[in-house]
């Protein structure tokens, strides 16, 4: 620039000049600064505390207003907890406004949805157990370009420190809850021995009576040791021919103040409820080789013999009216308990066997349902559920028709029957004077090997029921499947001939009197443990009640009675 020496106006250049050197020297300045800023590794750390808060569907949006969107963040441990718990990862979580210097206008955000806005999508509003509004606190690098100027944002004093994010469990997803148990009855008192005792007895004495007399509700009261028990007896007879006869019994009294209540459940015994039950004792026979597994009951003194490689077996309890066992003959020695493996209980009362019968009628009206003989015949059952017959000393074809569901085979007085087969289906033999089983009778369904078998057979006499002479049942073993009652006696023909086998009863054998089996036959009693919920059809039942079940608790009772009312009932005297 040519300017003469000494210008007035060189000063003024000059200052231009250095004025417009200094804008120049900031503008480059500034532009490299605005550079340097959009790299990522100049950008300050960013803070954000976010605390959640119900201020309506508002807050469901950015309240920062709009930014350039961040790039995906590097995700705290913290966070990685409460997104495993969401069902779903929130992308998007409100914050509240910063104080920036406005920059150039940014590119505008996706618009954000409600759904995305709640972390969790839990719905707004939702606290946490600890009755305080869910806090969380993030820190992640931004790649937004903002100013070295940015003011770090202060927290807000409430804001908890992460630690307490324990209400994770509030984002869970809901699980079905488990259905609450029921409370249990309040604790009982243990009813003593020798109270249940007393009770058993009074209680059993009055159910024979309430059964005599027919009554179907009886109310008793007993005075014992200045203490009052009242029961309530409620029983229920047998439903059908192969039912238990049942009875429910509450007993109450006061002690201390209190007013308790014990209940327990009884059922009728049928006889075939015992694998062996025997009225009175031949004085020619004792047991020698014998196994009897189930409940055994002698209305006299059992009479037992061993020598030294046999003797008898009772592997389950043996209960007698009489006051003990008698020796027989006897070689060597041998333990009580190596006889009575299940334990004797002596003087347990006797159980009388009736003599007469009622059969089930029948729908006409016409006696006992089923089919009745008048001679002695030969029945024959058969596998398909069928039986067939033939009258004794008659020639002719045999009769043959499927069994009812149950079937009753009568004979007429003074008529035997002989039976024989493979039974499939229920149904009682019964004969007024004598039953003779001419080969083995078993089942189709074996009880021991299928749960479900159906199959039951009753033989009923009057008065014998016997084995056949070996030439019609043939060598070896002989097992009847069934229950059997002899009112009068149980007799094995030809029980002298030389050994054959074993006579095994799966079932119940119920006898005034036995004979004797060997040598011919060793026996094995086993008993059917169906028949302790039922019989086979029109079986009879004795005179003896059995408590089925009882907790022998007193429980604290209402004013009210849980039990049987017995109003209107007339008692038994107790």
């Amino acid at each position: 620039m040519g300017l003469a020496a000494e210008s007035p106006y060189r000063r003024i250049v000059w200052a231009g000049a250095a004025s417009a050197g200094v804008h120049l020297l900031v503008f480059l300045t500034i532009g490299v600064a605005s550079v340097e800023s959009t790299r990522p590794s100049s950008a300050p750390e960013l803070r954000v505390y976010v605390e959640s808060q119900d201020r309506g569907r508002e807050d469901e949006h950015d309240r920062a207003g709009p930014v350039e969107a961040p790039a995906a963040p590097t995700t705290d441990s913290r966070e990685e907890l409460l997104s495993a718990a969401a069902p779903s990862r929130s992308r998007v979580v409100g914050s509240r406004p910063r104080t920036v210097a406005p920059p150039a206008p940014p590119a505008l955000p996706a618009p954000v949805t409600p759904s995305e806005a709640s972390p969790g999508n839990v719905p707004s509003g939702s606290a946490s157990p600890s009755g305080e509004a869910a806090v969380l606190t993030t820190t992640a690098p931004s790649d937004s370009e903002a100013p070295v100027s940015v003011a770090p944002v202060t927290p807000v004093a409430s804001v908890a420190p992460v630690a307490p994010v324990t209400p994770v469990a509030s984002v869970t997803p809901v699980t079905p809850v488990a259905p609450v148990a029921p409370v249990a009855p309040p604790a009982g008192i243990d009813i003593p021995a020798v109270q249940r005792s007393l009770l058993t007895r009074w209680v059993m004495q009055a159910a024979e009576k309430l059964r005599d007399l027919s009554l179907r509700q009886a109310r008793l009261s007993l005075m014992h040791e200045g203490r009052q028990y009242v029961a309530l007896l409620e029983r229920q007879p047998a439903a059908d021919s192969m039912d238990l006869e049942r009875m429910t019994v509450e007993i109450t009294t006061e002690e201390n103040g209190r007013r308790l209540r014990t209940q327990f459940e009884m059922k009728r015994l049928a006889f075939s409820h015992f694998a062996q039950l025997v009225d009175r004792q031949d004085p020619e026979v004792q047991f020698h080789d014998d196994e009897i597994v189930g409940r055994f009951h002698s209305n006299f003194p059992i009479e037992v013999g061993y020598d030294r490689t046999v003797a008898p077996r009772f592997l389950s309890l043996v209960t007698t009216a009489g006051a003990g066992f008698r020796l027989g003959t006897a070689e060597g020695y041998r333990r009580e308990d190596e006889i009575f493996r299940g334990g004797l209980a002596t003087r347990a009362g006797r159980i009388p066997l009736p003599g007469t019968f009622s059969l089930p009628a029948s729908e006409t009206g016409g006696g006992a349902p089923g089919r009745s003989f008048a001679h002695d015949t030969r029945i024959t059952f058969y596998p398909d559920g069928s039986y067939g017959w033939r009258e004794l000393g008659v020639a002719g074809p045999e009769h043959r028709e499927l069994m009812s569901t149950p079937a009753y085979i009568v004979a007429g007085p003074d008529a035997a029957l002989a039976v024989h087969g493979t039974v499939n289906g229920k149904v009682l033999v019964y004969s007024p004077e004598r039953i003779i089983i001419e080969g083995s009778l078993i089942y189709v369904h074996d009880p021991r090997r299928t749960a479900d078998g159906g199959d039951y057979l009753g033989l009923l006499s009057r008065k014998d029921v016997e084995i056949a002479r070996r030439g019609v049942t043939g060598p070896g073993d002989l097992e009847i499947q069934a229950a059997v009652y002899a009112r009068r006696r149980f007799v094995v023909t030809d029980y002298d001939a030389p050994r054959e086998g074993t006579l095994l009863i799966y079932g119940s054998l119920t006898a005034g009197s036995l004979s004797a089996t060997e040598p011919r036959y060793a026996t094995r009693y086993e008993f059917d443990k169906r028949f302790e919920y039922e019989r086979p059809p029109g079986f009879p039942m004795t005179d003896r009640y059995e408590i089925e079940s009882w907790d022998t608790q007193w429980r604290e009772a209402g004013d009210e009675p849980s039990g049987a009312s017995a109003a209107g009932a007339s008692p038994p005297s107790g």
